[in-house]
């Protein structure tokens, strides 16, 4: 990250608003992007993923044993990575399209 300097003695006052909305932009986006890395690990629930997804307990159950969606089991329980579920879904519009 480069350091830049703003002499505020010679900046009228809409020059450093603009400066300071642009640093506050650029830390929104940053924060944006991580939180958009860090939501693509989170592990959702069976109940989460069929919400998410829109579709019963049984068809996602269903493909999951067709390995359409990568399931994980921890202990007794059945979690999905939310990046994977959509990327699952993504393939799943894909292969629609193509077969039209």
């Amino acid at each position: 990250m480069t350091k830049q300097i703003l002499q505020i003695e010679t900046a009228s006052a809409q020059e450093f608003k603009n400066e300071i909305l642009k640093g506050i932009n650029e830390a929104f986006k940053k924060v944006a992007k991580e939180l958009q890395q860090n939501d693509k690990d989170k592990l959702l629930s069976r109940e989460e993923t069929a919400k998410l997804l829109s579709v019963s307990l049984v068809t996602l159950w269903d493909w999951t044993k067709k390995d359409i969606i990568p399931a994980y089991r921890i202990g007794y329980k059945v979690r999905y990575k939310k990046g994977e579920v959509l990327q699952a879904l993504k393939k799943m519009n894909n292969f629609n399209k193509s077969t039209k």
